[in-house]
């Protein structure tokens, strides 16, 4: 059979040829194959009809990706018998594609990109977003294909050299997508991990049970780029946003608010003593150190430098000028270096004002700051700490890095010194406290917030960027490593403050330089835990949760409730028949036979619990931790903890749940989708912290407190119940503490489907409405944890994006 061709275009990286053949009688079908010249390695190809009013031939469009062999040996084969093939070579496709743009665009614009139009009855692929992981990215994506009673969906890759790519392919779930049409579609959500080069990539997919479904995409180099930085401009942080210099200039104070500052009348007018210990200061940042005090639009102040370099002829001029400057400015000089914690301690005995602040001798104050103290202790004089966010001021003196802080957090501050700067502590209260010593040098200030937390609770944060960390060299902003005792420090700090608090648990040294890890023992008498697990059918899903559970926990007084809820194949009830006989006393079946109300599921397996605690568990889930339930158990059993959450990831080691920010329509899943490793803004992500909520996919929480607000509130059948119920205990003054030293693989949204009727859509409606009637103040004042200067837009909310 001879091939006939009429032109030839390239275009996102492909070759469109139109190939004629003699004419085809109704009801024979024709298929197509490619091989590379040469090697004779198989080249995707895919061949649509093409509308013609050539009587003698029948048209049609193969599109091959274009490749770096020599070319093309296609193959169209009849289904009555007939076969012939066609060469072409890659040159000649990119020399007649360039002549025929020139002299036949009409032609190319009808064959460029038409297998894009001429896909309903084959597979198609949607790349959604393309997530920054290192070496390899992480690509999402999704393939349609028509939907047949056995489809056996595939997907694989190649380089444009044909060699095979491992995608380390998750299948993420299927769906059916318009069910009630005629042509209904089943949806593949893929995740792939494709090299970090951006360079092209062909991706092959279709039907193992139907050839002829099977297609294939260029994911060429441009393309790849572009969904790179669009997910990655949605996931960017503050913390790395180059447009935060430009942010910081249309946001800090003017010349002309600042001269408002210097004249308003406070009602309160306290007193600060700022604290600076000096030692081999370089000049130019005392300098710099010096003017941002003088330039406070604030006048109460005083400025106690304490000169630790006795030696330094330059410095002791410096700090003599300063003094000549303004009365304000003090001074007493140390006969020798006593370490950064008694030089501090001897700038204290000199203050006089009513708060005394600590600034560290490089770094740079905004003009406002102890303007906005005063402020605060004006609308709440019972203030005793106070802090502010920060920023870093880097050696060309920009401004970056931005730290957009949340207001006190007992457990972030055990886990690392996140209120830093400004310090500021009233100074009758640090007359209580026993002063820092030699011991806590390089943690001195994390000790001291810890003690003043340990007697008061009147602590304010000032959600300003009003304090410029100075990175250099010799900085601990510029080179953690370069301050390593300090991480010592900071354990035997946090140490000493959980036995202050009578709370026994065990402190070490993190992934990270001065972050820790805190596990709090379990009660002596190892009450019983109840696993609560809701489930409907989905054995598989069911059977792989409770295997993780029974083979990988390490805790042992536990129980196993699964609320049964309507299933209806047999297999479901003979695995239940099986657990309750493998595992008898640990596992048992509660029915429930009424309609799926997952917050009546709750408070049903409740009802059904022997334990002290409560386990609520997602049957879609899979145990990693093996310490899980005694790392949660030990948080959960803190008087102070109403609920405890952990570290959910996707199937593809992605990030689902690190926490929740109650922003956006109702909450938001923070750091959603970083791939492992990659742990966000500040490190929150690795971060053990307080939040506003976190998801009960898996969350521990006391029968006591989950009774005391009267348990998950069943107006709210499948949404934001748990958040409501953090919210609840929050109200009650209890903790609800993140974890992420227990981590779960959270298979989401596979056990049950998406809004998807208009049934399901009115009552999701309506529970976004209660939430927002009944926590009003979340949504006008924002979360407590997050920060004002953070967007509250989805998805950029969980990313903490300006």
């Amino acid at each position: 059979m001879h091939i006939k061709t009429a032109g030839i275009c390239r275009g996102s990286e492909k070759v469109f040829a139109l190939c004629g053949i003699p004419r085809v009688a109704e009801g024979v079908t024709v298929r197509a194959s490619a091989k590379e010249s040469g090697r004779g390695v198989a080249v995707p190809c895919a061949l649509h009809p093409y509308e013609s009013d050539d009587e003698g031939l029948s048209w049609f469009v193969c599109c091959l990706p274009v490749i770096s062999g020599p070319g093309y040996v296609i193959s169209l084969e009849t289904s009555d018998g007939a076969r012939g093939e066609l060469s072409l070579s890659s040159k000649q496709a990119t020399w007649e594609s360039r002549l025929n743009y020139r002299l036949h665009p009409e032609l190319c614009r009808s064959l460029r990109d038409y297998d894009y139009r001429a896909a309903e009855q084959t597979a198609r692929i949607e790349f959604t977003d393309c997530i920054a992981g290192g070496e390899r990215n992480v690509l999402r994506g999704t393939v349609l294909l028509p939907l047949r009673e056995d489809n056996a969906p595939r997907i694989s890759c190649l380089t444009q050299g044909l060699e095979p790519v491992d995608l380390s392919l998750t299948i993420m779930g299927t769906s059916v997508e318009g069910a009630d049409t005629y042509e209904p579609t089943l949806a593949v959500q893929f995740s792939a991990r494709i090299p970090a080069e951006l360079d092209n990539y062909i991706f092959v997919f279709g039907d193992e049970n139907h050839p002829e479904l099977d297609g294939f995409e260029v994911l060429f180099a441009g393309w790849y780029g572009e969904l790179l930085a669009r997910t990655g401009e949605v996931m960017r942080s503050a913390q790395v946003d180059p447009g935060y210099p430009g942010w910081f200039e249309a946001h800090r104070a003017s010349a002309r608010e600042l001269a408002g500052q210097a004249v308003a009348e406070l009602e309160r007018r306290p007193s600060f003593s700022v604290i600076v210990p000096l030692f081999r200061t370089p000049a130019d940042f005392f300098e710099d150190m010096v003017e941002s005090v003088r330039s406070q639009s604030y006048a109460p102040w005083e400025l106690v430098l304490v000169n630790a370099s006795p030696e330094s002829a330059e410095l002791a001029g410096l700090v003599e000028r300063a003094c000549a400057s303004d009365r304000r400015i003090r001074a007493v000089t140390l006969e020798d270096n006593l370490g950064i914690s008694e030089n501090t301690n001897a700038g204290i005995a000199l203050a006089t004002g009513d708060y005394v602040c600590f600034f560290d001798h490089d770094d740079v104050l905004e003009p406002d700051l102890l303007f906005e103290y005063a402020l605060a202790l004006n609308e709440d004089p019972a203030i005793d700490l106070l802090y502010c966010d920060e920023d870093k001021l880097l050696p060309d003196g920009t401004f970056a890095q931005p730290y957009f802080k949340p207001d006190f957090n007992l457990d972030l501050l055990r886990n690392n010194n996140y209120v830093c700067h400004m310090l500021t502590v009233r100074r009758s209260l640090l007359g209580q406290i026993e002063p820092n010593t030699r011991d806590y040098d390089g943690a001195q200030d994390h000790n001291l917030t810890l003690r003043v937390a340990e007697r008061t609770s009147h602590i304010h944060h000032v959600p300003k960027v009003l304090y410029h960390w100075r990175m250099s060299p010799s900085s601990t902003a510029g080179d953690a490593g370069s301050k390593s005792y300090a991480s010592e420090a900071g354990i035997r700090a946090v140490s000493e403050h959980l036995k202050r608090c009578g709370i026994a648990a065990k402190v070490t040294l993190a992934d990270r330089p001065f972050t820790y890890r805190v596990i709090y023992d379990v009660p002596e008498e190892r009450p019983l835990v109840s696993i609560v697990i809701p489930t409907k059918d989905h054995v598989d899903l069911l059977s792989r949760c409770v295997d993780s559970i029974l083979e990988k926990s390490t805790y042992n007084n536990y129980e196993i409730v699964l609320v049964e809820n309507n299933s209806v194949e047999p297999e479901t009830f003979a695995y239940y028949k099986e657990l309750e006989a493998a595992h008898p006393g640990v596992v048992r079946v509660a029915r429930w036979d009424a309609e799926f109300n997952f917050s009546k599921l709750m408070n049903f397996g409740r009802r059904n619990a022997r334990g002290d605690y409560l386990l609520l568990l997602n049957n879609d889930t899979e145990v990693i931790t093996p310490s899980w339930i005694e790392t949660m158990l030990g948080l959960a059993a803190r008087e102070d903890v109403g609920a405890v959450g952990v570290r959910l990831f996707y199937p593809d080691d992605t990030i689902q749940h690190a926490g929740t920010v109650i922003a956006g329509g109702v909450a938001t899943h923070v750091h959603k989708n970083l791939p492992r490793g990659v742990r966000g803004y500040f490190a929150l992500d690795d971060a053990q912290m307080d939040l506003s909520a976190v998801t009960a996919a898996c969350v521990m929480t006391s029968c006591r407190a989950f009774d005391a607000v009267g348990g998950f509130t069943e107006e709210l059948q499948v949404a934001f119940n748990d958040i409501d119920f953090c919210l609840k205990l929050r109200e009650r003054g209890l903790l609800v503490v993140y974890t992420p030293e227990v981590e779960l693989y959270h298979y989401e949204s596979i056990s049950r489907g998406t809004e998807d009727n208009d049934e399901k859509r009115i009552r999701f409606h309506r529970e976004i409405a209660y939430m927002n009637y009944h926590w009003a103040p979340y949504y006008v004042k924002g979360d407590p944890y997050s920060n004002p200067n953070v967007t509250r837009v989805d998805p950029r909310n969980a990313y903490y994006h300006l």
